[in-house]
């Protein structure tokens, strides 16, 4: 089965974590979908430095017909699904069906994405408490390094425009400690 991953998890770093074997660049396999948009408004529960118990947002799918999302795909097995539900746990799991698919005619089969879909984790403007970290960011913007540059242009459209919230500069960690391991330490090889 393939995960389509569209934040942290373009980054080889970040989404090596979440993985007992070792990825590489070659694992992470750039790819379009139709039908959904990336949006700043998935709330997960951070703690900043300067500041304890902050909504953070992340970046979330979104529906939309009309729309082009740009991510990767990763090959992954039952066990690493298993896995990588621990570090998304505030997401559904959806299946992205494999006719949305755009530009890569080797996946023949559905991919599975991590979506916030509860409404009390959606964060809607002018919601108190509502940060995006800045080193999210960063973390997303290294990775596109290692892409080709008409990708990383247009995830950089898509992606880094028009924020909603304000941004917030320093180190968070995910309150919830399971979470954290899995986004920050990783999982123990």
């Amino acid at each position: 089965m393939y995960l389509f991953g569209f934040g942290s998890l373009i980054n080889l770093s970040s989404a090596q974590k979440s993985f007992e074997r070792k990825l590489s660049q070659n694992d992470l396999i750039p790819i379009k979908i139709k039908g959904y948009k990336k949006v700043w408004n998935s709330i997960e529960n951070i703690d900043f430095e300067d500041m304890k118990n902050a909504n953070g947002i992340f970046l979330n799918l979104q529906e939309d017909k009309d729309k082009i999302a740009l991510g990767v795909v990763i090959k992954i097995t039952d066990k690493e699904l298993e896995l990588l539900k621990l570090r998304e746990k505030n997401y559904s799991c959806i299946t992205i069906k494999k006719e949305n698919i755009l530009n890569n005619s080797n996946i023949d089969e559905d991919l599975i994405a991590f979506m916030t879909t509860n409404e009390e984790k959606i964060a809607k403007v002018g919601c108190h408490n509502c940060y995006i970290p800045a080193k999210y960011i960063d973390l997303v913007r290294t990775a596109l390094n290692n892409y080709s540059a008409n990708y990383k242009k247009e995830f950089e459209e898509e992606t880094f425009s028009n924020y909603p919230f304000l941004l917030k500069e320093g180190t968070y960690n995910f309150s919830d400690p399971i979470q954290n391991k899995f986004a920050k330490e990783g999982v123990e090889k």
